[in-house]
């Protein structure tokens, strides 16, 4: 599995992969997916902005254009700093969430396996730990779901009305390199699955 540099990161700083994390039965370690994509996403932005303002140098067009154009660039990329700092001290704190790292500190970790879906497939999924879910009382729960392009339907035969999740509170997550989605499940686990 290739793991990215922010991946590389937390399993350096955590001992548990962001898959492990997922798996694990903490809000927190449940944020940790989304987390680490918004940290990804603020790394992107700020690296293009800065390669662009050193494009910008190396060329001269610093010479030709307006003498504010550095200040104005400069002023765009301490911006896109601030939205790195923001998404690197969410994680940070989630790396250090109490209920985290005790739960870390008393079970080990546990091989979890991808089960790759479709949009239109329907799967017995077990919902992750998120806080949203924990406050509907849901969390942890094996639910028949429907895999959407955007969003998970529950089964409305459990719950009244359709009932829509985001991917990620759901625990659909998306594979970079393949792009494609896939829900965890224990490595044990034999395969389930509901059509």
């Amino acid at each position: 599995m290739y793991l990215d540099l922010v991946e590389r990161w937390i399993l350096r700083t955590t001992a548990r992969t962001l898959d492990q994390h997922a798996a694990d039965p903490v809000p927190a370690a449940a944020a940790f997916p989304a987390s680490a994509d918004q940290l990804r996403l603020a790394r992107e932005v700020l690296l293009t902005a800065v390669d662009q303002f050193r494009t910008l140098l190396i060329n001269g067009d610093d010479l030709t254009g307006s003498p504010t154009m550095l200040a104005s660039t400069l002023s765009e990329i301490s911006g896109h700093i601030s939205e790195y700092e923001s998404a690197r001290i969410h994680l940070d704190t989630l790396i250090t969430d109490p209920d985290r790292t005790a739960y870390v500190a008393t079970n080990p970790v546990q091989p979890v396996r991808r089960r790759y879906v479709n949009p239109g497939d329907t799967f017995l999924i077990v919902l992750p730990h998120h806080e949203y879910l924990s406050q509907q009382h849901i969390a942890g729960r094996a639910v028949k779901a429907q895999i959407n392009t955007a969003d998970v339907e529950l089964d409305p035969a459990e719950y009244p009305g359709p009932v829509r999740l985001a991917h990620g509170i759901a625990g659909i997550y998306r594979d970079r390199v393949e792009d494609r989605l896939y829900h965890l499940r224990p490595s044990g686990q034999r395969r389930i699955s509901r059509r």
